[in-house]
């Protein structure tokens, strides 16, 4: 089963994501706090991380970065999610090294289809490197 890692400080956004995600058959692991997180990821090494940018205790940009730093060689994807939506934000998210964007608020499909997307193109590039 493939494993998302949400980092989420907002319950009644998580609750919602979660169902969305389990509906998806995908299994979910829920943190509030950033740097709870970081140490769930370490344990757990999920395939895939939802991170909220706009956390309490650090700013999810960092956090990405950290996380990248901490995974070592094949990080799983990131993914930003934020309410901040446009063109700026999306840019930043990907400069910080994030695979996907989705705004709050997002529709099933929306999460769905970006988190499919970059969990394709992580087993991709893995696969391609496990080949090599």
């Amino acid at each position: 089963m493939t494993v998302i890692l949400l980092i989420e400080d907002n319950q009644e956004n998580a609750d919602m994501t979660i169902r969305i995600l389990e509906s998806a058959s995908y299994q979910v692991i829920h943190c509030l706090r950033g740097f709870d997180g970081a140490k769930v990821a370490r344990k757990v090494h999920p395939d895939a991380i939802l991170m909220d940018f706009d956390l309490p205790d650090v700013d999810g940009r960092s956090m990405t970065l950290l996380l990248k730093k901490q995974l070592g060689v094949a990080p799983p994807p990131i993914v930003a999610v934020t309410a901040r939506a446009g063109a700026v934000e999306m840019r930043l998210a990907e400069q910080y090294g994030c695979s996907g964007f989705v705004s709050k608020p997002f529709l099933p499909d929306e999460l769905l289809n970006v988190l499919e997307k970059v969990l394709q193109m992580y087993n991709r590039s893995n696969n391609h490197t496990e080949a090599s």
